[in-house]
């Protein structure tokens, strides 16, 4: 062990901002380990999780943890969102019995083919 009162002044300070350096280091490492172990799932999506490329499990919504440092990725994937348009007609009420508007939307709904003739197509 060395008396730091016989080393020079210079080298206490070199020795002090090494200190401070790997300290930082390791601090920021265990930073970067603790954020990449967890994830969020959103209400509308499920994760697809893979360990070193290979399928391993599906995560419902929620918070969950994984192994870190690209271990184990999880990919989130929108499963449940519904996104829905509707040309030529719009829906009131979707239930068994589907209410539609008695509104005219016809105009929207027409379409010029490739052939230049005109198609009336409701989807």
């Amino acid at each position: 062990m060395v008396d730091m009162r016989h080393v020079p002044g210079g080298a206490r300070r070199l020795g002090q901002k090494l200190r401070i350096g790997l300290i930082a280091v390791v601090a920021f490492l265990a930073l970067l380990f603790l954020g990449s172990t967890y994830y969020t799932v959103e209400p509308e999506e499920v994760a697809v999780v893979t360990r070193f490329g290979r399928f391993v499990r599906i995560e419902q919504p929620g918070l969950h943890f994984k192994w870190p440092l690209g271990i184990e990725n999880a990919e989130r994937v929108k499963a449940d969102r519904v996104e829905k348009e509707e040309f030529g007609f719009r829906t009131l009420e979707a239930d068994v019995r589907t209410r539609y508007s008695a509104k005219d939307y016809s105009v929207e709904s027409l379409m010029l083919t490739g052939d230049l003739n005109q198609a009336d197509v409701e989807w």
